[in-house]
């Protein structure tokens, strides 16, 4: 069995012939140099048939039906607001109703946009641990120096 295996190995590393047209023209034949008469055209496209110009990814198509507008009575006049205000004050009015689902959905939302609000936000206090002992010592000084009065 080992010798069949080299043998097939050995048959494999052989190179293979050369086509006729190539050797007369005595151009380079190998990989990432394929005969010319079977290289592609100048100016043609490997995929004839690919994605067509001006067509549109999923997230493309998916947020334009979401900004799309609709019709709806707010406080008992008709407005045009988009599909996804719609569904945000229909979670909003239905997790207000008491619906399970969509309190724990629409707190989830809300949760999430609070912590990415507050993570954009700068810190309140930027100040290190040193920045604040200096401060305060400078302060103390401060409180200790009794200005005179009258000599400005």
């Amino acid at each position: 069995m080992a010798k069949k295996k080299a043998d097939k190995s050995k048959a494999a590393m052989r190179k293979r012939p050369t086509p006729p047209k190539a050797k007369a023209n005595g151009d380079k034949i190998g990989r990432g140099n394929p005969p010319r008469h079977t290289r592609f055209a100048k100016g043609t496209s490997g995929n004839e048939k690919g994605r067509p110009k001006g067509s549109k990814n999923l997230s493309t198509i998916i947020m334009e039906a979401a900004n799309a507008q609709v019709s709806a009575t707010i406080d008992g006049k008709p407005r045009k607001i988009s599909k996804l205000v719609a569904t945000a004050m229909q979670l909003a009015t239905k997790a207000a109703g008491g619906h399970p689902k969509s309190i724990g959905d629409f707190l989830d939302w809300v949760d999430e946009i609070e912590a990415r609000a507050a993570a954009s936000r700068p810190a309140q206090f930027p100040f290190t641990p040193a920045d604040l002992e200096v401060l305060r010592e400078t302060y103390e000084r401060m409180k200790l120096c009794n200005p005179t009065e009258g000599n400005e």
